[in-house]
């Protein structure tokens, strides 16, 4: 991986962060969950685009109806 892909990762790593404690620290201010609720998002959408998460499986077996040799 290359040097500025870890920088990537870091900064947008650290922005998750930031916008979840300001999420939590607005919860705790207003006495409500809607803040938090509004970037319940956040921890899908990061799973979702972290490296390696996303590779496919091999098919272990042959497709339904082909021929085998």
């Amino acid at each position: 991986m290359g040097s500025w892909k870890r920088w990537l990762y870091l900064i947008s790593g650290l922005a998750a962060v930031l916008v979840a404690a300001a999420a939590a620290a607005q919860a705790v201010r207003q006495g409500s969950w809607a803040p938090v609720v509004s970037v319940a998002w956040l921890p899908a959408v990061i799973i979702a685009v972290w490296p390696g998460t996303g590779r496919c499986l091999s098919r272990h077996r042959p497709p339904a109806g082909a021929s085998r040799p």
